[in-house]
């Protein structure tokens, strides 16, 4: 009886073990394939509304809010179709209709 107590317990634990074991393995697995947010950046457009203007704003100081019909105040787009830093950011020029967020100027 006893011996088959100290059995149940080994194979309990070794399963347990097991089980903590395969899961931790599908979290990490899971984690690195999920792939990383990229960073995401406002430009408000040129007077026509068709240009990019340099240097990222930030979402709080758009100067619209509005999103009609027409992506002619601001647009976001994602890093890597933008180049530069700070100030001196811009969109890449083959990129700028591909803008993921816009808004638009009151009429």
């Amino acid at each position: 009886m006893k011996n088959k107590t100290k059995s149940l317990r080994l194979f309990t634990a070794i399963a347990l073990v097991a089980f903590a074991g395969f899961s931790a393995f599908a979290v990490v697995n899971t984690e690195s394939e999920t792939p990383a947010q990229e960073n995401q950046y406002w430009f408000n457009m040129n007077s026509a509304g068709n240009t990019p203007l340099p240097g990222e704003v930030a979402q709080n100081n758009l100067p619209c809010a509005e999103k009609n019909e027409v992506a002619d105040c601001a647009r976001r787009y994602s890093e890597s179709q933008t180049t530069g830093s700070g100030a001196s950011r811009t969109v890449i020029p083959s990129q700028i209709n591909n803008h993921n967020d816009y808004r638009s100027r009151e009429n």
